[in-house]
């Protein structure tokens, strides 16, 4: 298992074929110089059994059928006895210098070249190998570092490449994850810095009316001699702009608090005519004050997995919307249908409608739609919805003609 992991990795394939490659190379190399050597002992053995053998026919040439098998064949173990001690009387041993032994000279020289220029190439073949595979790893460790260190410099654009299979592609592979999890995370603190920037500067922005006011009536009531139905006349009206405020802000802090995806919704499966039912019923005398009816038509039970207070506020707020936005004697239909794909809500009104080019930022925070006939809406209300909606999956589209009427539709997909 370890060795499969091992070969796994190309550039030690390669580089461990080059090892085997290389000692493969030796060994013959090897034994291309000990068959060398041999053959020149052999040359040696027969110059000097030569010379003595000539010399011995010379003085009794009887001795040459005695002389030529000893050489061919050997001689046992007691003549070879003999012959040491006779020549150690002379001082032949194996002690003696390799200068006294002039046919062997040569090869001893021979020889010890050869294994030194054997192991002076091995030295170096191995060198520039180990020299090869430490620049390969190295410049690509080294490509890693600088790429780590661009990258903290802010520069989004570099991306390592490696085409061929082993650890380094893993490794490339797993620095541009981890590249693109870097840069997700610091455009998410983008957005997220400048959802903090936008989000301070809708709070001061809706603020700052109902703070003048206040500081106005205010002012009011310290400067001038009022009677006591006017400083109540004043005292309301602050009451009134604070809970303007307090609305407001309540209003944007949920906004804020959805944005973030910071709210855990405690989503149920329950009956979605209940929550549409709900929903009507909390605009009810809103309605009436306005003198328009409310239409429901509702499917058989249709079930769906949601927080049945949050999508109540949602419903709320498109309601209260197509009221203040349709005159006395007008009608705002709302219609619950499910199919095997989808379950949808339609909020349908009479009212005063929308113009085309206006409808893609119905939903934008803070948006009124100009020359409105009730201006008095802060631009929130289908804000919240939208974003509420979304955070159940749901799709809200928006469909209206000027002086007809304005539908909203609510999708969730199954």
């Amino acid at each position: 298992m370890v060795m499969n992991g091992y070969f796994v990795n190309n550039e030690l394939r390669r580089s461990s074929a080059i090892f085997l490659g290389l000692m493969v190379l030796f060994l013959l190399t090897a034994l291309l110089i000990v068959q060398h050597h041999h053959q020149h002992l052999k040359t040696d053995y027969i110059k000097i059994l030569g010379v003595i053998a000539a010399r011995m026919a010379e003085l009794d040439p009887e001795l040459v059928d005695e002389i030529i098998p000893l050489i061919t064949k050997g001689a046992s173990p007691g003549r070879i006895q003999t012959g040491q001690e006779f020549l150690k009387e002379y001082g032949l041993t194996p002690d003696l210098a390799d200068g006294l032994f002039p046919y062997l000279q040569p090869t001893f020289h021979h020889n010890f070249v050869s294994v030194v220029l054997m192991i002076g190439c091995l030295t170096i073949v191995f060198f520039l190998l180990n020299y090869y595979q430490y620049v390969f790893f190295y410049r690509r460790l080294r490509r890693i570092t600088l790429g780590a260190k661009r990258l903290v410099e802010g520069d989004d654009q570099l991306q390592l490449a490696e085409e061929e299979e082993g650890d380094f592609s893993k490794l490339a592979n797993a620095f541009n994850s981890m590249r693109k999890i870097i840069l997700n995370q610091l455009e998410q603190l983008k957005k997220e810095k400048q959802f903090l920037v936008d989000l301070l500067a809708d709070i001061s922005h809706q603020l700052k009316t109902p703070l003048s006011s206040l500081v106005v009536y205010n002012d009011i009531m310290l400067q001038q001699e009022l009677s006591p139905t006017q400083s109540e006349g004043f005292l309301l009206k602050k009451e009134e702009q604070l809970a303007r405020m307090n609305w407001l802000i309540d209003r944007i802090l949920k906004l804020a608090r959805l944005d973030a995806k910071a709210i855990d919704f405690d989503r149920q499966v329950r009956s979605l005519n209940q929550t549409v039912s709900h929903a009507i019923a909390a605009v009810e005398s809103k309605a009436s004050l306005g003198r328009v009816t409310v239409v429901y038509q509702q499917a058989p039970a249709v079930c769906f997995n949601h927080d049945h207070l949050w999508l109540e506020e949602a419903l709320i707020n498109i309601l209260k919307n197509g009221i203040e936005h349709t005159a006395a004697g007008g009608q705002i239909t709302i219609s619950l249908t499910e199919n095997p794909l989808f379950r949808r809500i339609t909020i349908e009104d009479t009212g005063e409608g929308i113009a085309r080019e206006e409808l893609a930022k119905v939903f934008q925070r803070f948006y009124k739609i100009p020359n409105a006939k009730k201006s008095g809406s802060l631009g929130i209300g289908l804000a919240l919805a939208r974003s509420i909606i979304e955070a159940h999956d749901g799709v809200i589209e928006v469909q209206s003609q000027p002086n007809i009427g304005t539908r909203f539709i609510i999708t969730f997909i199954k």
